[in-house]
């Protein structure tokens, strides 16, 4: 019995899917608490570099796709989280809470590119602060009347950007 314990434990450990961490559950926790207990987590979860490269070899076997394989290979680790709004809250988004999210995201050194408030959906999104680094890290940030969705990915974004543009076929000099 323990040494089922035990291989399940390795398994998650080498693959990286050990949970979120704590940054990710900083940033969930200031925005959750400005709702108090309006939200209950549907899912969270952490998928490091071991998983996302054997998921990379599996799409480089199939062949069709050598692109996606290409942009597999530059991510080192996605976290992700959903959380769905419980029935009958009155909270919803608005630009305090939104300058709430910049203010913690600006002290964990991420800077917005896109940040949007339409109605009671608003979503960011925030990479590294520093133009000069590569980049290397996001958050997407969305929140509507049912759910927040919070997602961090790290790795060569730039790589990644440049792949995606490239296979679409736009003309743009990175």
């Amino acid at each position: 019995m323990k040494i089922k314990y035990f291989i399940i434990s390795a398994l998650l450990f080498l693959t990286g899917c050990i949970g979120v961490n704590r940054q990710f559950s900083e940033v969930k926790d200031k925005i959750l608490g400005k709702f108090g207990n309006d939200f209950k987590t549907e899912f969270q979860f952490s998928v490091g570099s071991t998983l996302i490269n054997i998921s990379s070899l599996v799409v480089g076997l199939e062949g069709s796709h050598e692109y996606i394989d290409n942009m597999m290979r530059e991510i080192s680790s996605v976290q992700v989280g959903v959380y769905n709004r419980i029935k009958g809250s009155n909270n919803r988004a608005d630009f305090s809470l939104l300058q709430t999210i910049d203010e913690e995201m600006s002290g964990n050194g991420l800077k917005y590119i896109v940040r949007t408030i339409n109605n009671d959906e608003m979503t960011a999104v925030y990479v590294n602060e520093d133009p000069g680094e590569v980049l290397h890290k996001m958050f997407v940030i969305s929140l509507n009347d049912d759910e927040l969705v919070i997602v961090e990915v790290n790795g060569d974004l730039r790589q990644v950007i440049a792949y995606a543009i490239e296979e679409q076929n736009f003309q743009i000099k990175m």
